[in-house]
């Protein structure tokens, strides 16, 4: 039953995340350069979580991120199950627990997040208000910034959310 314990953490972590990739951003030419800190926690739940876990989890940092982005509601919810699902199927093919293998999942990621969050709004918004696609160039770096960012975050990770599956000493089960 600990092993549920992931996912309110997970909701700690992404606000913890939101919260210094907002002050990052802002610092980092006033804005004009984002980072997506969020991400690399959901390809973290992508590697250590089982699917169920790790769906509810992934459902759970992108209604925080969605709070978050202020766009259309239920947006960034679906790309965060999608690259959860993403990251799920892509790791298996080389070593994604290493650490460049992370950096570049969540390089990726952070990448497939923007490209399918500017490629849906263009998509359902009338034609003067869609993005345009100059924007997957901000979005090409913020993902390199963000896989820049991912081997800490995922060793903090590592620290405080894989302490709530171990199981106690000495129990028996």
């Amino acid at each position: 039953m600990r092993v549920w314990l992931r996912i309110p953490l997970a909701a700690v972590a992404t606000l913890v995340l939101v919260a210094v990739g907002a002050s990052v951003t802002r610092q980092l030419a006033g804005g004009a350069i984002s980072v997506a800190l969020a991400v690399p926690l959901l390809v973290w739940l992508g590697l250590e979580t089982g699917v169920m876990e790790g769906a509810i989890g992934a459902a759970v940092v992108g209604i925080l991120l969605d709070g978050a982005a202020g766009g259309p509601w239920g947006l960034v919810t679906f790309l965060s199950v999608v690259v959860f699902l993403g990251v799920r199927v892509a790791a298996s093919p080389f070593d994604a627990r290493s650490t460049l293998g992370f950096t570049i999942l969540s390089a990726l990621a952070t990448f497939a997040m923007g490209f399918g969050a500017v490629l849906l709004l263009r998509y359902v918004a009338p034609e003067g208000a869609a993005p345009g696609w100059g924007l997957l160039g901000r979005v090409l770096v913020e993902a390199l910034l963000t896989g820049l960012a991912a081997p800490p975050i995922r060793w903090v990770l590592d620290r405080l959310l894989v302490t709530a599956q171990r199981e106690p000493a000495g129990v028996l089960r």
